[in-house]
C-alpha cells in the first residue's frame, strides 16, 4: 500500500504492509465566529475571577503579558488572536480612564531566545509595535537582573524567580495561545517569565523518572511541579490583593490558517480546567492497544525554529518529545519495541540563533549521549557562560540551557524502546551522532525493525500532520 508521510519540508511515498493500523487526527472544530464579542463575555464573566472593569481604576498600571512565537509556531488566520485581544483590552482600559503610559506589552519567552521587533509584527501587527515602542513594548530578560524578583521556595525547595511585573503590576493579564495540554496555566507565568534558577527544577532529566507524557496533564508530573511554582506566586499575590487576569485561548487543529475555537477568561489554576477541556475535544484520539513498531512523520513546522531552521537537537526532540512520548495514558509503541521516524535529518544550524545548540552537537555528544550525564557535568557551564548570556540578551539567541531541555527528551525513549530508527535520512552521520540509526528508505527500516523484532510485528502509523495526541487504552 502506498502510502505519503511527512518529511521535513516534504512528504516521502512508501510501500508499508497492508495490516498496518492508521491512526488519523480529528476533524477540526468550530471556529468562534465573532473574537471580539468572546472576548468581551470572557472578560466580562471571567472564572474564579471578578471582571475586568472591576479590577483597574485611572491610576493603575497594567502589564499584558503574551506567548512567544513557540507559543504559536503555525500560520494563523490573520489578525493573530494576540492582536485582537490586546487591541480589545487596550481599548476597554482606556475607556475605564488607564493612561496609555500605564499599560506596558511583556513577551514571555522565558529561555527561548527573544524575537526582533520585527518578528513581533507577524502577530502583533505593525500598528501596535509602533504604538507601543520600545519602553512599553519589550522580552521578558530572564538574565537581567534589574527585572527579576526571587519569591521564595516550593514545599520541595523549589526556586520561585520570576518577571517582577507579575507582582509589581496593579493588574497582571496574561495572553495565552493553546497548542497542547503542556501548556498554559501556571507554566505561562512560572517558565514563560521565569529563569534558570527556576526552570531548572523541572526542565532537567529525572533518572527516576516513570515516563509519564506532559500532554497526560492528569499523570505528567512535570505540571505538578510547575503548579507548586504557580502557588507561590499566587501566595505571594493575595498577600497584596491581587490575581493574576489569564484569557486562554486555544486554536483548531489545522497545519496552516488556524481558526481560534474557544476563549476564557479567569484565574489560571481554574480557567485552564475549561481549556483543557477544549484542547482534549480537539487533539485527542482514542487508540486501542499498543504496537510493536511506531511509525511516524516529522516536520520541519516546529516551534522552537520558527523565523528560523530545524536542526539535528530540535529535531530529536520533535520526534521524541512530541511524537514517541506526546500520548494520554499509554504510549503507542510497547515496551521493548521500535520507533522508525521520518526525516532527511541533515546537521544544519543557524549559527547565530542557536550558537549553544552547536557547541552542545559538537563537543558534548561526542562524549555521552546521557541526558543525566550531560545535565550533571556541563548545564551550569553553558547556562552563565558569558557569551552565550550575551547572545540571549542582546542577539535574539537561545539561552544557553535550552539545547539541554531539548536533549532530555530523549533519555525515556532510549530507555523504554529497543531501537530508535530514522528513516528517509540524507546525513548518516547525523544521526549516529544523536544516537539513532539511519536509513534511506522506509522499507529498509521495517525491514530491519521485522528482522530485530521477529516476523509479523504490529505497526501504527500516525497520520500527521495535523497533530492530534493519541489516547491509548
Amino acid at each position: 500500500m502506498k502510502h505519503k508521510i511527512i518529511a521535513g519540508d516534504q512528504y516521502l511515498e512508501a510501500d508499508l504492509p497492508e495490516n498496518i493500523r492508521e491512526i488519523n487526527p480529528p476533524l477540526p472544530l468550530s471556529k468562534i465566529p465573532d473574537i471580539r464579542e468572546k472576548l468581551d463575555y470572557a472578560l466580562n464573566n471571567p472564572i474564579a475571577h471578578q471582571p475586568l472593569s472591576k479590577l483597574v481604576n485611572s491610576s493603575s498600571k497594567v502589564v499584558i503579558a503574551f506567548d512567544d512565537a513557540s507559543g504559536s509556531y503555525f500560520e494563523t488566520n490573520l489578525p493573530d488572536i494576540r492582536r485582537v485581544a490586546i487591541e480589545y483590552i487596550f481599548e476597554q482600559l482606556k475607556k475605564i480612564g488607564v493612561k496609555d503610559s500605564n499599560v506596558v506589552l511583556l513577551c514571555a519567552q522565558g529561555l527561548h531566545r527573544k524575537l526582533t521587533r520585527i518578528e513581533m509584527e507577524t502577530f502583533l501587527g505593525r500598528k501596535l509595535v509602533m504604538q507601543f515602542g520600545y519602553n512599553r513594548l519589550y522580552c521578558h530578560d530572564a538574565e537581567d537582573p534589574s527585572q527579576l524578583i526571587h519569591l521564595g521556595f516550593t514545599d520541595r525547595g523549589f526556586d520561585v524567580e520570576v518577571n517582577k511585573a507579575i507582582v509589581e503590576a496593579d493588574q497582571f493579564i496574561y495572553l495565552n495561545t493553546m497548542w497542547a495540554p503542556f501548556n498554559g496555566g501556571w507554566k505561562s507565568t512560572a517558565v514563560g517569565l521565569g529563569t534558570f534558577k527556576s526552570i531548572r527544577h523541572h526542565h532537567r532529566p529525572w533518572p527516576s523518572a516513570t515516563g509519564q507524557s506532559v500532554d497526560d496533564p492528569k499523570n505528567s508530573s512535570f505540571k505538578k511541579l510547575v503548579w507548586e511554582q504557580g502557588s507561590v506566586i499566587q501566595k505571594h499575590l493575595e498577600k497584596t490583593g491581587k490575581r493574576i487576569l489569564a484569557i486562554e485561548t486555544v486554536y483548531d487543529n489545522k497545519e496552516t490558517d488556524k481558526n481560534v475555537v474557544a476563549i476564557n477568561a479567569g484565574h489560571p489554576t481554574e480557567v485552564h480546567k475549561f481549556t483543557l477541556s477544549e484542547i482534549e475535544k480537539q487533539l485527542i484520539v482514542e487508540v486501542k492497544g499498543q504496537s510493536d513498531i511506531l511509525l511516524a512523520g516529522i516536520s520541519n513546522r516546529e516551534c522552537y525554529s520558527k523565523f528560523s531552521m530545524i536542526n539535528p537537537i530540535l529535531i530529536s526532540n520533535a520526534a521524541m518529545a512530541g511524537t514517541v512520548m506526546q500520548f494520554q495514558n499509554k504510549p503507542v509503541v510497547k515496551n521493548g519495541g521500535i520507533a522508525i521516524l521520518v526525516h532527511p535529518f541533515e546537521a544544519k544550524f543557524d549559527t547565530s540563533k542557536f550558537a549553544p545548540y552547536v557547541e552542545f552537537y559538537n563537543k558534548l555528544l561526542t562524549g555521552t549521549l546521557d541526558p543525566y550525564e550531560i545535565w550533571e557535568n556541563h548545564v551550569e557551564d553553558f547556562a552563565h557562560r558569558p557569551e552565550f548570556i550575551h547572545g540571549y540578551r542582546h542577539s535574539y539567541a537561545y539561552h544557553g540551557a535550552h539545547p539541554f531541555f531539548m536533549w532530555n527528551s530523549t533519555s525515556l525513549p532510549r530507555s523504554y524502546l529497543s531501537d530508535i530508527y530514522f528513516a528517509g535520512v540524507k546525513d548518516f552521520d547525523a544521526v549516529k551522532r544523536c544516537g539513532f540509526k539511519p536509513f534511506s528508505t522506509v522499507e529498509k527500516a521495517l525491514k530491519a525493525a521485522e528482522f530485530q523484532l521477529g516476523k509479523s510485528p504490529s505497526i501504527t502509523l500516525l497520520n500527521r500532520p495535523p497533530t492530534f495526541i493519541p489516547k491509548v487504552n
